[in-house]
């Protein structure tokens, strides 16, 4: 459910000889409703997001060159939704094929790849942009709209340490995949996004993640924190038509005729505060989005190469973004 809706059962409202709302009674109905329909979709998750597996990767033009000659190769669609339901079912590359096997009537795969040849595949560079492409065909077919995309980034490796419990100088240092990420806001689609090392800072990463945001989402507001507030970040999300709305220091001068974009945006910020701390709020949902991805797909990755880590990464944002559009058939059919 997108969170910028809220649906609330027509029951609530219907009323026999009561002459008034009771508080405590509408907060129980709206709580039982929410419930309901949380549950309902928990039902439709998995069978919903598998069939847009299938639907997206019989409909993606994957460009396999085809040998003449010798042993014939896999299929990259049988490929793609492997790397996808080993992510959904958080596994091994043995457990996969074995899964793969199980899985063989419904996707109709031609030719079932060995946990070997996943391995192998998955530490290849074309797959690291193929997976770009395939983010890019998922994105590219969302509805135009306008969007408040908010930016931030997190890091996936094979601790068992997650992000937040890593403290920020050790990051630098460890071997962690970053990702620097812009995030829909309402419905927590990762719009575009950029893999790193650890040590590299968020905002040096601001004007490649916001440079390749599909044509079809239109910025209107930029949600980040304190780790973007540099001019260069403003100007980036000005460009694009966006507002930024990004977190202010602690030791911010009020200028009373501000002439760059922060200082004009710490005037918003003292001059109505309540104002731009409730635009602001919505910021952490990108925190939500990442945790979302962790929770579902895992928040360590098990490959050890360099290419094969970034092509886990890139596979658990794909499966994220599939699981968003899967409710969104779900609020369609609901």
């Amino acid at each position: 459910m997108s969170s910028a809706e809220t649906y609330i059962n027509e029951t609530v409202f219907k009323f026999s000889g009561q002459t008034n709302v009771e508080t405590w009674s509408l907060k129980n109905d709206l709580a039982v409703s929410a419930v309901a329909r949380y549950s309902r979709w928990l039902i439709n998750d998995f069978p919903l997001s598998m069939q847009r597996i299938r639907d997206l990767a019989d409909s993606f033009p994957f460009w396999q060159h085809r040998k003449r000659t010798g042993r014939p190769p896999v299929q990259e669609r049988d490929l793609l939704i492997g790397f996808l339901l080993r992510q959904f079912f958080d596994i091994t590359f043995r457990q996969t094929q074995g899964l793969m096997e199980c899985f063989n009537d419904y996707f109709e795969f031609q030719k079932i790849p060995s946990h070997t040849l996943l391995s192998k595949k998955n530490q290849s560079k074309r797959w690291h942009h193929l997976w770009k492409r395939f983010h890019r065909f998922i994105v590219d077919g969302l509805s135009s709209r306008k969007a408040i995309i908010s930016t931030d980034a997190s890091g996936f490796s094979g601790r068992r340490r997650t992000w937040k419990e890593t403290p920020h100088a050790i990051r630098a240092v460890e071997d962690w995949v970053k990702v620097h990420a812009a995030i829909e806001t309402d419905d927590f689609f990762v719009l575009n996004y950029e893999l790193t090392k650890s040590n590299i800072h968020d905002s040096q990463m601001f004007n490649e993640v916001w440079n390749d945001v599909p044509d079809n989402i239109i910025p209107i507001r930029s949600l980040a924190d304190a780790a973007y507030h540099g001019e260069n970040c403003l100007q980036v999300a000005l460009k694009h038509g966006a507002t930024p709305i990004h977190g202010i220091k602690k030791n911010a001068v009020y200028r009373r005729h501000p002439e760059t974009a922060y200082q004009r945006m710490v005037s918003f910020f003292t001059h109505w505060p309540n104002r731009y701390k409730t635009l602001y709020g919505k910021r952490n949902h990108a925190e939500t989005a990442f945790g979302m991805m962790k929770s579902r797909f895992g928040y360590r990755i098990r490959c050890r190469s360099k290419i094969g880590r970034k092509n886990e990464v890139h596979s658990k944002i794909n499966a994220h973004n599939i699981r968003m559009l899967a409710q969104l058939d779900f609020q369609l059919s609901d």
